[in-house]
């Protein structure tokens, strides 16, 4: 019986390579950076459209702070379970593609 390499053992379904603490540990990691990432890219889709419809006085103000507030929140939410099962590695990518492309002015908000 030979011994598998990392490549062979990644490519087997449910064959990590790690222990149970370690998987937890980057499952946890990676909820963090996509709870934090979701929540301010949700922030600022919530800001930006929160006042679309104008308010009781022609003035958005009032839902666009209620847009931000609720876009963090519910980008938070999801950027915590969406980062905790997909993983490190696609929540890593995911969240440097969004922050390169918020600064470039590239990210369709």
């Amino acid at each position: 019986m030979r011994e598998l390499t990392i490549v062979e053992i990644e490519n087997v379904a449910g064959g990590y390579g790690d222990n149970f603490f370690a998987n937890l540990g980057e499952g946890f990691c990676s909820a963090v950076l996509g709870s934090i990432a979701a929540g301010w890219i949700g922030s600022v889709i919530g800001g930006k459209h929160g006042g679309d419809g104008g308010g009781l006085l022609g003035v958005g103000s009032i839902g666009q702070g209620v847009g931000m507030l609720y876009g963090g929140i519910t980008g938070a939410i999801g950027g915590f379970i969406g980062g905790a099962i997909v993983g490190w590695e696609p929540t890593r990518t995911l969240v440097l593609g969004a922050a390169e492309g918020f600064f470039n002015g590239t990210l369709p908000l």
